[in-house]
């Protein structure tokens, strides 16, 4: 809005200048208005904006599938094999039921992942299929949280559809004192 005997701009804000007395320029008064309604309008239009593209973190969640209480299943003792997880990240594992034969492995140097993949492939070598590869982890009172989880990742990332994570066996705690 424009007029000549008073100016009058609005643009955002407004700025207007009276002149009371024509032909008198003593004094000025000047008013300054800072209009934000804009400002608020593209502030919405941001918060929306970002609102809509942007994605929420999905959680990452790996399923476990606990056994009913009491109740346990058969696998065959050539598709089995038990971890049992001990301090120092290490691993005593034997194949099938048979403990006399127990051997340790370390967590580094992909060492668990390797004893994973050559049982996959002896399954596999005498069954046809890996598939039916079953694991056993028997986490120990010396064994620590993380080893629990790496052990857990380790199932997914050699593709073994069957595990599970169970206590230690009367047998298993005679058969090595150090097991608690």
């Amino acid at each position: 809005m424009f007029q000549t005997s008073e100016y009058k701009i609005k643009i955002m804000s407004e700025i207007i200048i009276n002149n009371k007395q024509k032909g008198h320029h003593k004094r000025k008064i000047l008013s300054t208005k800072v209009d934000l309604t804009p400002m608020v309008d593209l502030g919405f239009l941001l918060i929306t904006f970002f609102i809509i593209t942007t994605s929420m973190r999905k959680n990452h969640t790996m399923k476990l599938i606990l056994p009913a209480e009491g109740k346990q299943s058969e696998a065959a003792a050539s598709k089995t094999i038990t971890l049992i997880l001990k301090e120092n990240n290490t691993v005593d594992y034997y194949n099938g039921d048979d403990l006399k034969n127990i051997a340790t492995v370390s967590f580094k140097n992909n060492g668990l992942r390797n004893l994973l993949m050559n049982k996959k492939n002896a399954v596999k070598a005498a069954w046809g299929t890996d598939t039916v590869t079953t694991v056993i982890i028997k986490p120990t009172t010396l064994s620590t949280y993380n080893n629990v989880v790496t052990a857990l990742n380790e199932m997914p990332v050699n593709d073994i559809r069957k595990f599970v994570l169970t206590d230690l066996t009367k047998e298993e705690r005679k058969a090595n004192p150090q097991y608690q």
